[in-house]
């Protein structure tokens, strides 16, 4: 049986030459004059391949392409845009909307039936989706109708992409990017709870969005149900320490324990993976609010917005890790000093403006050299490693930590008076004083000294005084005996308690061998 050809062009010359060299290679062909009459043949003739001029009557030939190409019946159907446009321009665009191939007219039609005849070569050992072949036959199709369809569903999509493109023309956090993710999809799909899951190095990170008042139950099935999908596509090891989870919350909303007036089970869940480079990268999640159920669109949106939302968060969460890299000390994982200077000069502004407390602590391990000299550097980096571990143990979050040089630590912390200063300050030496390192040369236990300084005081009028006054606090602590905290003398005046702070009998310095 013969492949059948179709052929559109708007040149009769184009039409007998062509026509007329395809017949002679064994092909039936089929004509159309214009672009309209090429998309109706192409859903009532089912030909083996279309050939399509550009410049046409009623629809161009990338219409025509595209319209065919977005044919669940037809898309298979190889298509060669044959033309005299030979602009890299021309090709591009061609390719762009589907077509298998981009010809150009010449006298020799050799290259166009090579084309012809590989097409029609790699078709044949194609499966046919049988199913979907007969359901246009006989069936009249509204040519106009379907393009201006195709048209808007494009239009659409070119609209939500540009909406997602606009969270990456300014710079975000991570936190923000989702969350104008999340918001975007809720102006395109109505949810009760949403989450993007993305896969980070060797962890599995969930933001949540709540848009309707949940109890917590729900959020735990939601997070149960969202994890179970990705595990479908992600290595188990991703989620061996669980989901790290962030809540994020539209305005006025939260956790409720009123089970009346929030859902507490799931009635309808829409998973779709999120995909990069061919692997599976996360995934988008969507609850319904009560009553209502997701549709073949919602699920089609969804779609759209994984595929192109990764990128854009991805972006956003390598921008803060390279950020976090240049602000932070390498070894330790606190802030750099550069860094911790401008923290301090912006905190004490704050504190300043609003008159606030803002408390310095200054902190350096006693004997430090000896256990650099004694056990090697490495145990020493270990040391310096494990102090700051305990250091964010006994303070808040919003608590600034940073290494000010050698073994030498800063922690800034605001909205915090001399007395709190003082019991964190005790807690950390408290702590370290009971930790015990293990090396070759058998266990060792280290000590740390702490100086203090708090504003408003009389005589710190800037940042570098605040911090002289806390180094100099450090410096008497060393001076009387280590293992100790002193309070700057402009703090001294006071009057309050110091439980610990410059103790008369403290044991110092590296402890021997147990």
């Amino acid at each position: 049986m013969k492949a059948r050809v179709l052929l559109a062009d708007d040149s009769p010359t184009i039409l007998k030459v062509v026509g007329s060299v395809l017949e002679q290679a064994g092909y039936e062909v089929i004509t159309a004059t214009n672009g309209v009459e090429a998309a109706e043949k192409a859903y009532a003739e089912r030909p083996n391949l279309v050939l399509l001029d550009v410049i046409m009557p009623g629809m161009n030939g990338y219409q025509v392409c595209r319209l065919i190409k977005n044919e669940p019946a037809l898309r298979q159907l190889p298509v060669v845009i044959l033309t005299s446009r030979d602009q890299p321009r021309d090709r591009f665009w061609g390719y762009q909307t589907g077509a298998d191939e981009y010809v150009t007219k010449g006298f020799d039609q050799s290259r166009l039936l090579e084309v012809v005849q590989e097409l029609l070569a790699k078709c044949a050992s194609q499966a046919v989706d049988e199913a979907a072949a007969p359901a246009l036959a006989g069936e009249h199709v509204d040519i106009l109708s379907r393009s201006n369809d195709l048209l808007d569903r494009k239009l659409f999509e070119a609209t939500v992409i540009n909406e997602i493109g606009k969270l990456a023309t300014v710079l975000q956090s991570y936190e923000q990017t989702v969350d104008g993710v999340l918001s975007l999809v809720h102006r395109l799909v109505d949810y009760a709870v949403a989450a993007v899951a993305i896969i980070h190095d060797d962890h599995a990170e969930l933001t949540l969005k709540l848009w309707s008042p949940v109890v917590r139950e729900y959020l735990e099935e939601f997070k149960h149900r969202l994890t179970e999908e990705l595990k479908q596509y992600v290595p188990a090891r991703f989620f061996t320490g669980g989901l790290q989870t962030q809540l994020l919350y539209a305005e006025g909303l939260g956790i409720t324990t009123e089970v009346e007036n929030a859902p507490s089970q799931i009635e309808d869940f829409l998973f779709v993976p999120i995909m990069a480079k061919g692997e599976v990268v996360g995934g988008l999640g969507l609850t319904t609010p009560p009553g209502r159920q997701f549709t073949k669109d919602d699920q089609l949106t969804l779609h759209l917005i994984a595929t192109h939302a990764y990128l854009v968060i991805e972006n956003a969460w390598l921008y803060e890790q390279v950020k976090k890299l240049s602000i932070t000390d390498g070894l330790t994982r606190v802030y750099n000093r550069r860094y911790l200077e401008e923290r301090l000069e912006q905190e004490f502004r704050r504190s300043q403006r609003h008159k606030t407390f803002l408390t310095a602590l200054m902190l350096d391990i006693d004997h430090f050299k000896h256990i650099n000299d004694t056990y090697g550097h490495q145990m020493g980096d270990e040391v310096l490693r494990k102090l700051m571990e305990l250091c964010r143990q006994v303070t808040r979050s919003t608590d600034i930590i940073g290494r000010y040089g050698g073994e030498e630590f800063m922690v800034l912390l605001p909205e915090t008076d001399l007395m709190g200063g003082k019991c964190v300050a005790e807690r950390l030496r408290k702590l370290v004083e009971t930790q015990t390192f293990t090396t070759d040369k058998g266990p060792i236990r280290i000590t740390i000294s702490l100086g203090i300084c708090t504003m408003p005081a009389e005589g710190i009028e800037t940042a570098l005084q605040l911090v002289k006054g806390a180094d100099e606090a450090l410096y008497r602590a060393k001076q009387t005996g280590r293992n100790r905290t002193c309070v700057a003398s402009v703090n001294e005046t006071d009057g309050s308690p110091a439980p610990g702070a410059c103790p008369d009998a403290a044991a110092g310095g590296v402890m021997p061998p147990a």
